[in-house]
């Protein structure tokens, strides 16, 4: 795997990280027995960590298609996620273009990122009437255990994804004389 090859093989590791999402979420729903809702975001990671090294239009274009994916077999009803993902996407886009992008302002951007991601999620089902979640239970039994979760996630894997999106790669130590 090269840097140029990295188009060509980054769909399948985006939809690889929405599966690896659903599942990992649904792992945890039956472990906390869905008291809360902790929802793992390896994709919007993945995505985070892929605006460096990739095209604006690409990434888009691939956040649309997954949303689409995601809202067909999660959902049922195309629209909500297919307009959150690339709305997501964008916004990661202009944070890395106006930020000094490190370790940890890509840790800011990730929380962000996914803070806006559940809200848009919660305002779109709520125009939809999907649901009716009163504020507090939200932010308490969602959006705190979601950010919770890929904040570990982020310091666990932000390492072994930047190496895979080439972001981190080891460096080349001089000849000695």
């Amino acid at each position: 795997m090269t840097k140029a090859n990295l188009k060509y093989y980054a769909p399948v590791l985006f939809f690889f990280f929405l599966l690896l999402d659903g599942q990992l979420t649904s792992f945890l729903d039956g472990y906390t027995h869905n008291v809360y809702f902790a929802i793992s975001h390896f994709l919007l990671l993945a995505f985070l960590l892929a605006t460096d090294v990739l095209p604006k239009r690409y990434l888009i274009v691939t956040a649309l298609i997954l949303g689409l994916i995601y809202d067909s077999y999660y959902v049922g009803i195309i629209g909500i996620y297919s307009v959150i993902y690339p709305l997501t996407v964008a916004l990661m886009i202009t944070f890395e273009k106006t930020i000094n992008t490190n370790v940890f302002t890509r840790f800011f951007g990730a929380i962000i990122s996914i803070t806006f991601f559940e809200l848009a999620a919660l305002v779109m089902q709520m125009l939809f009437q999907f649901t009716n979640a009163a504020p507090l239970y939200f932010i308490s039994r969602a959006l705190g255990p979601t950010l919770l979760l890929n904040i570990c996630l982020y310091w666990i894997f932000v390492y072994p994804l930047g190496k895979l999106f080439f972001i981190w790669r080891p460096r080349k130590r001089p000849a000695k004389q």
